[in-house]
């Protein structure tokens, strides 16, 4: 089994990586924990908003 704890390197298609973006747009929007307490923590958001902005950065280049 691979370890993921160092980087990795994937060939991903523009529309492939549009298609990531949308679906980490869509599950920072559907967050439980915000749903409850809109100004609470969640690590899983923090994780997702990172890797949202450099998937997005990504497709401007």
């Amino acid at each position: 089994m691979t370890s993921l704890a160092g980087p990795m390197h994937l060939d991903l298609s523009a529309k492939e990586v549009r298609i990531l973006v949308q679906s980490l747009g869509n599950c920072l929007a559907t967050c439980q924990t915000h749903a409850v307490k809109p100004d609470a923590p969640c690590e899983d958001c923090d994780a997702a908003r990172a890797l949202k902005q450099k998937l997005e950065s990504h497709l401007e280049r």
